[in-house]
């Protein structure tokens, strides 16, 4: 096993575990605060601060940066606070000095090659790389060039990506450590899955854990696991605005990390990697694609002078550059538009006309709307975010399909919630289901049959466990005043631990197959049955996912099949999670409704997700 040499400190197995305070962008922009941290750190007595270095006009394209309203939640919450905080790169050298005069290496994150070349002039002794740029091998080899050593953190990639890397980083002959890592925020002790420190020992490079995790318990036991380097983020205060402060550890904690690093106890996971939802969107938010440098035209053989790498990662994986590369392109692509697997594979014919007997379809955005009909599905189901109810959006034609509309999930900075006990959340909640409805009902004039809408009920919390007698009351009373006429209202089952912005959930009603039962009788109602969301409330509780589908059925108007994973893996490809649909799919032989594949982040690269599941599903006709 080898070890690497960062300043004066060596790591590898059988030395002292290298333990690193990220302070990331948890200076929130002020210098000051940076320098509060950095006296923690050294407080502490840990090895390295680290801080990020990006130049946002080179990581997105302009659109991204000045209409980000025009992207989804996740952009819409990150781009403006990037933005914020990004520290001057004066104010970066006075910190370095500062880490130093106390005995402590500066580390710092470039986030692109301009950012690579200032850390370069400050004088960094390594590199550390972001889990989303594991795969953008245009940064990997200009960063391995410079012959520092390269601390990288898998969070957000898939195994193949990782082994990718590695052979890069082999073949320029650079110093190199992986470190195991989870991106979300905050990831939840039973999915960390500390096994994977094992499996990534193969390589034979140092192997150590970027904690995202809440606590200290988590990288004291990665550390007994031989974890060589531990990085964990540090705040002076959890209750600070930003992203970061909740998972990060306060002074007194970072002090008991250091502390009790040598005396953790093992802990124990599950080597089989999947990307969990969050990653998911963290990994189209944060991460890069091949998009085109220049307009193509049908025909073109693509070079790299074709191609460039940018954010967001909605397109075709960086890592993917040398197959694209020679391509013979058969499709008019203009500059800035996005590069697909497509691009890259025999195109095939794909027709699911005659394989299902019930009405199936699709998920769409309005920018996807044309793409996703060229499929011939048999329903459209629109998902809306707060921002799609400000956007024009006009119909010019009679479309021989159903039109389904999932009401948005956030309302601002809060969550789309008609149990809640916040009477200003509530109302809120029910003015926005209100215009969902009324856009169903002005563009239903252009699809046929009654349109749906689907409306999450929300009694969602971050730690208190809810009364459900007062989330039911009030879940009732908002359905009465939201109306709905010629419109087939909905609600969604939802799972056990669901992951919004700024963290993991709890669930407090409307997810046990009892409770929705009893609701949907009194109130008359029927519902979007979420297979996904369903078996994780299974997972949770331990029984049975088919005793939960035959309690629910006879209210089960529309579908959403996903697989699932453990207690928070939702919207997982078919086949790929816990779910064994030999069993479930029987029990929907007499059904008559409607239904989507609803897999994470399926509409990108041209619905590549839900098109896999079709696929899939094609065996069981449904």
């Amino acid at each position: 096993m080898e070890t690497i040499q960062i300043g004066n400190h060596s790591i590898g197995e059988n030395l002292p575990t290298y333990i690193i305070a990220e302070i990331g962008i948890n200076h929130n922009g002020d210098i000051n605060l940076a320098k509060k941290l950095i006296d923690s750190a050294y407080a502490a007595k840990v090895d390295a601060v680290k801080f990020q270095k990006r130049d946002l006009p080179s990581l997105y394209q302009s659109d991204v940066l000045s209409n980000t309203f025009k992207y989804e939640q996740n952009f819409q919450y990150m781009i403006p606070i990037l933005k914020e905080v990004e520290l001057k790169e004066e104010a970066l050298l006075e910190l370095k000095n500062y880490c130093e005069s106390k005995g402590l290496e500066f580390l710092c994150t470039p986030f692109d090659i301009k950012s690579v070349d200032f850390l370069m002039e400050l004088g960094v002794n390594a590199f550390k790389i972001a889990s989303a740029d594991l795969n953008n091998f245009e940064l990997l080899e200009y960063t391995a060039n410079q012959g520092k050593p390269m601390i990288l953190s898998t969070g957000m990639s898939y195994w193949d990506e990782i082994e990718k890397t590695v052979q890069l980083l082999q073949q320029k002959k650079v110093p190199f450590s992986l470190l195991h890592c989870r991106s979300v925020y905050p990831v939840w002790p039973r999915e960390v899955n500390l096994r994977m420190i094992h499996k990534l020992r193969q390589f034979g490079c140092p192997v150590g854990y970027s904690g995202h995790d809440i606590g200290i318990v988590i990288p004291l036991v990665a550390a007994s696991m031989g974890a060589c380097i531990i990085e964990k983020h540090i705040t002076t205060d959890k209750r600070l605005p930003g992203p970061d402060h909740k998972i990060s550890l306060e002074p007194y904690e970072l002090k008991r990390l250091v502390r009790d690093i040598k005396t953790a106890d093992q802990a124990v996971g599950k080597d089989k990697r999947f990307l969990l939802r969050g990653e998911i969107l963290n990994r189209e938010l944060f991460g890069k694609s091949l998009l085109a440098a220049q307009d193509i035209r049908t025909g073109t053989v693509i070079t790299r002078e074709m191609i460039k790498v940018q954010g967001p990662g909605k397109g075709l994986s960086p890592s993917k550059i040398d197959n694209l590369t020679g391509r013979e392109i058969q499709r008019d692509i203009l500059a800035g538009d996005f590069f697909i697997e497509d691009d890259i594979n025999e195109l095939k014919t794909i027709n699911f006309t005659n394989s299902f007997k019930t009405s199936w379809g699709l998920i769409a955005r309005f920018s996807d709307f044309e793409k996703m009909l060229s499929y011939a599905p048999k329903i459209i189901e629109f998902h809306l975010t707060e921002k799609d109810l400000e956007i024009p959006f006009e119909l010019n034609k009679i479309y021989p399909i159903e039109l389904i509309v999932h009401a948005p999930e956030y309302i601002g900075d809060k969550l789309f919630d008609l149990c809640s006990l916040d009477e200003k959340n509530r109302n809120a909640s029910i003015e926005m289901a209100k215009k969902t409805r009324d856009f169903a009902a002005n563009f239903s004039c252009y699809f046929k049959n009654t349109p749906k809408i689907i409306i999450h009920p929300g009694a969602m919390s971050l730690n208190n466990k809810l009364p459900k007698e007062p989330l039911e009351k009030n879940l009732a009373n908002s359905l009465k005043e939201i109306q709905c006429e010629n419109i087939e209202l909905l609600l969604e089952n939802l799972p056990p631990y669901p992951w919004y912005f700024g963290g993991q959930w709890k669930g407090n009603y409307f997810i046990d197959p009892d409770e929705i039962v009893h609701f949907c009788r009194k109130n008359n109602i029927n519902i979007c049955f979420d297979l996904s969301h369903a078996a994780l409330y299974t997972n949770s509780k331990e029984q049975k996912l088919t005793e939960f589908i035959k309690k629910v059925k006879p209210f089960i108007r529309h579908i959403h099949i996903a697989d699932a994973y453990g207690l928070d893996g939702e919207g997982v490809q078919i086949g790929e999670g816990d779910i064994h649909f030999e069993e479930i799919m029987p029990l929907f032989s007499d059904y008559k409704g409607s239904w989507i594949p609803e897999i994470w982040r399926g509409h990108l690269q041209n619905g590549k997700g839900f098109i896999e599941a079709l696929m899939k599903l094609e065996k069981y006709s449904l």
